[in-house]
């Protein structure tokens, strides 16, 4: 009977931790990354409006009831690990542009632009691309903090327009032969938009 026991404890809790692993592992692998591709897929050939229209089909998976939540869209900025976990990353190849991160390079373009980053400038503008995708999504996914009232809700979907149209002039910036200043302004543009939201909103 004890051996009966411990067997069935030992198979509770191996179900148990398997869980805990499934939950980590589906917030390391950005369960939205998908999604979000897809439609930065569209982002040059769509509006604001057209744009956040299909990013309310998106948006509906990850509304309460569902599993899904904001996070599981926001995770495709985080850096991206050498197992191909994490964030997008920057480019194709993990590793290859530095920091390999959405939010990291974000940043670290506001502050500097070297010739290498403009030898990515493709790379550059698919982060872009997805950064203005993960507004559209975003926008139909208020926070408890920004349900509180309409103006609330209101300023957050402000935020998330301002992140779209950030985005696209990162994405004009670095179009044909790029000026680093130019880029640096759009960059600084895109964070600063970003963290007036964070600072209201996380």
């Amino acid at each position: 009977m004890t051996k009966k026991y411990a067997l069935a404890l030992g198979i509770g809790l191996a179900v148990v931790a398997g869980v805990g692993v499934l939950s980590v592992r589906a917030i390391d692998e950005a369960p939205a990354a998908s999604d979000v591709k897809k439609l930065a897929d569209q982002v040059g050939q769509k509006d604001w409006a057209e744009l956040s229209k299909e990013g309310q089909t998106v948006a509906k998976k990850y509304m309460p009831p569902e599993k899904g939540e904001l996070l599981d869209v926001m995770t495709v900025f985080k850096k991206r690990q050498k197992d191909g976990k994490g964030g997008l990353g920057v480019g194709k190849e993990a590793g290859v542009i530095v920091p390999d991160g959405i939010e990291a390079k974000i940043l670290n373009l506001s502050k500097r632009v070297t010739p290498g980053d403009l030898d990515k400038a493709a790379d550059l503008k698919r982060m872009a691309e997805i950064s203005a995708a993960v507004a559209g999504i975003a926008v139909h996914l208020p926070n408890d903090e920004a349900k509180k009232s309409k103006e609330a809700t209101k300023k957050w979907q402000d935020y998330a327009k301002d992140m779209h149209n950030a985005s696209k002039d990162l994405i004009k910036s670095l179009d044909g032969k790029s000026n680093p200043a130019q880029v640096k302004a759009a960059a600084l543009k895109l964070q600063t938009a970003c963290t007036a939201c964070h600072n209201d909103f996380r």
